[in-house]
């Protein structure tokens, strides 16, 4: 997406209860920083570390992945995390953190990788009284390697499409592909390097056992990495 694609959406700005013998999602005691500028629905502005903070909630805790985290209501059966924030806000605050956008995923005429700047995602959360947190390369689970996701996500920025329909312009990401583990060029997060998202293909999963209850909320704070260039953990 161009940067004057990006300055638009900038100016546009302004669940079931887990199976028996699962540990019950603890309640949610979150408030927002003062400081924090409101973005929108779970979504703010951290001026003075240039973040971004998101609310989810856990919505997968095992199984084949597609997605660390997904629109609310879209595709939680293949995605760790679901929010109710919305996919442009999300874009936008990354523009404020001062990341610009690369490239989504190319297939067409050849395959050309998601590129732009790393974006780091810390994860925060309480548990058993206390607040955990952990890198979210932790909760996914790269299943070729053996270990936990070692390389960071990139802020390729989705698109926009003219529905010729409705003559109104769609951002992609409203279909839910918020940050992924499979290429898709709707994702606002993308891995940096070929990954697929059929059946056969899929090289991610859910990391069960870093994972917390179904339904625990979690604070994500994205942040662009600092002389880290993309791809390297």
């Amino acid at each position: 997406m161009s940067s004057a694609a990006g300055l638009l959406l900038a100016f546009a700005l302004v669940s079931a209860p887990p199976p028996d013998g699962q540990p019950q999602a603890p309640a949610d005691t979150f408030r927002p920083d003062p400081g924090w500028k409101a973005l929108g629905p779970s979504l703010w502005f951290d001026p003075a570390k240039r973040s971004l903070i998101l609310r989810a909630r856990v919505a997968l805790r095992e199984g084949p992945l597609e997605h660390l985290l997904c629109l609310k209501g879209t595709k939680e059966h293949e995605a760790v995390l679901a929010t109710p924030a919305i996919p442009r806000q999300i874009h936008a605050g990354l523009l404020l953190t001062g990341a610009e956008p690369g490239s989504t995923v190319r297939f067409l005429p050849e395959f050309k990788p998601p590129t732009g700047p790393s974006i780091g995602i810390e994860l925060q959360w309480e548990a058993d009284g206390k607040t955990h947190t952990a890198d979210a390369r932790q909760w996914v689970f790269d299943d070729k390697k053996k270990k936990p996701l070692d390389i960071d996500w990139v802020f390729v920025g989705s698109g926009l499409l003219d529905d010729p329909v409705t003559k109104k312009t769609v951002y992609l990401a409203d279909d839910g592909d918020l940050i992924t583990v499979a290429n898709f060029a709707s994702s606002i997060l993308d891995l940096p390097f070929a990954s697929a998202a059929d059946d056969a293909s899929r090289s991610f999963s859910a990391n069960t056992s870093q994972i917390p209850a179904r339904g625990t909320p979690v604070t994500m704070i994205l942040r662009p990495r600092k002389s880290r260039p993309a791809g390297k953990p």
